[in-house]
């Protein structure tokens, strides 16, 4: 394995040795997902991507953590990610081998609601911007994102064009005329582009900006929603929008076919996603623009924060003093910094708060933006069988729109009743 050196980047991280050992008399601290485990260094080097943003951040918190606490036998253990990495984790609790960290995303809010996190100190909490907290039932934080980015409309300049359009949509409606005329010009061989309602939580949080923007969500205020005519409303654009994907592309469950249509084949005029996309656009020297999402008239601003990596400390952990140490290790300026340059936002007020970081980066100027009022949240969670609630949303109602041609009305009811039953 070719050698890894990182001499300056080593040399800024000891420098912010801020936190002093505790007393860990060689105990064990487990932790999923953060920091790359050793077969990750391994495979990132070999394949020559240890500078990329994403592992510098790890590799560089691994270090910190290996330095700062090293009268603790330190695990770094790969438990994947999304279901897999929620199984492992809950047997973990379950089991009485809590990890000392939790790490997740749709499913963290769960967590949160399910009391099973210790609340996080109130210098964390000062530390970055609301936006990136998840709070209990009782409004105590306890869970933050050591990042996340929210979704934008990222367009190909060259389809526009030859529409004869010349700046991005603002409205519903502009957005549908722009869309319709594009893949009407592009004949089966190029399209106007859609919302995505892919069977899974991809989805699920690409529409929720939608319902939003008109006012509603999937859960609020202690009611499911779907019966909501705001909430139809957005399905019937949904699917309106449906037809201006390739065939089946905006409904598969592997979405990949349809960022590689975008920014690789580029075939398609537009994509609702995060704000990574620009880094696979200029990777493929697209002539791409980016833009706020189209809202409906009348409507409001809305998003949700997507690729958000939370972090929490179980109330099982056995070493909870330790384990906050790590995300104040985590959330440094010199690490979290890191998250710029993949133009994904940062979680920490300072950097949020300061332009001069950020604003020559479009995408990541407008999510900085968007962030910065501390009200954008991740994904609505349910206070009971939240898992199989998503199940429901994600392949009977968001699927099921754009697939089928039943009424939204009976759509949204079937499903409604099936979760009611689920919450009684």
């Amino acid at each position: 394995m070719k050698k890894v050196i990182f001499v300056a980047f080593f040399a800024v991280v000891m420098m912010f040795v801020l936190i002093g050992c505790g007393n860990g008399n060689g105990a064990t601290l487990t932790i999923p997902y953060i920091g790359l485990t050793d077969g990750q260094i391994e495979v990132a080097t070999d394949l020559g991507e240890m500078d990329m943003p994403y592992n510098r951040y790890m590799y560089g918190l691994r270090r910190a953590i290996e330095a700062e606490l090293d009268d603790f036998n330190i695990e770094f253990v790969d438990w994947g990610w999304a279901e897999t990495l929620d199984a492992q984790q809950r047997a973990g609790i379950a089991a009485g081998t809590a990890p000392d960290i939790v790490v997740g995303e749709i499913f963290m809010p769960t967590y949160a609601n399910e009391g099973i996190l210790r609340p996080l100190p109130q210098d964390i909490v000062d530390t970055v911007n609301p936006s990136f907290l998840i709070r209990d039932p009782n409004g105590v934080p306890v869970a933050v994102a050591l990042r996340a980015s929210v979704f934008m409309l990222f367009y190909n300049r060259d389809l526009l064009e030859a529409a004869g359009f010349d700046s991005a949509p603002r409205y519903w409606d502009e957005w549908q005329t722009m869309s319709d005329a594009i893949t009407e010009l592009g004949n089966g061989e190029f399209w106007g582009g859609g919302v995505p309602s892919f069977p899974h939580a991809g989805g699920a949080l690409r529409a929720t900006p939608f319902f939003r923007q008109n006012g509603t969500d999937f859960f609020m205020n202690g009611q499911v929603m779907l019966d909501d005519p705001r909430l139809q409303e957005a399905l019937e654009f949904i699917r309106s929008m449906d037809r201006n994907l390739p065939p089946g592309m905006g409904n598969a469950a592997d979405e990949g076919p349809m960022w590689n249509a975008f920014e690789e084949q580029q075939v398609i005029a537009f994509v609702v996603n995060g704000t990574w996309q620009a880094t696979g656009a200029e990777r493929n020297n697209m002539n791409w623009g980016v833009a706020p999402l189209p809202i409906p008239r009348g409507g409001q601003e809305g998003n949700c924060l997507v690729a958000a990596m939370y972090v929490a400390v179980p109330e099982a952990a056995a070493n909870p003093e330790a384990s906050f140490d790590i995300i104040r290790i985590a959330l440094r300026d010199e690490l979290s910094s890191i998250w710029l340059d993949d133009t994904v936002p940062s979680p920490r007020q300072d950097i949020v708060s300061n332009p001069a970081r950020w604003s020559h980066n479009p995408p990541l100027a407008q999510a900085m933006e968007a962030v910065a009022g501390g009200q954008v949240t991740g994904l609505a969670s349910f206070p009971q069988n939240d898992a199989q609630i998503w199940e429901i949303i994600n392949t009977r109602v968001l699927a099921r729109t754009t697939i089928t041609n039943d009424p939204i009305e009976n759509i949204t009811a079937e499903a409604l009743a099936d979760i009611n039953n689920l919450l009684s």
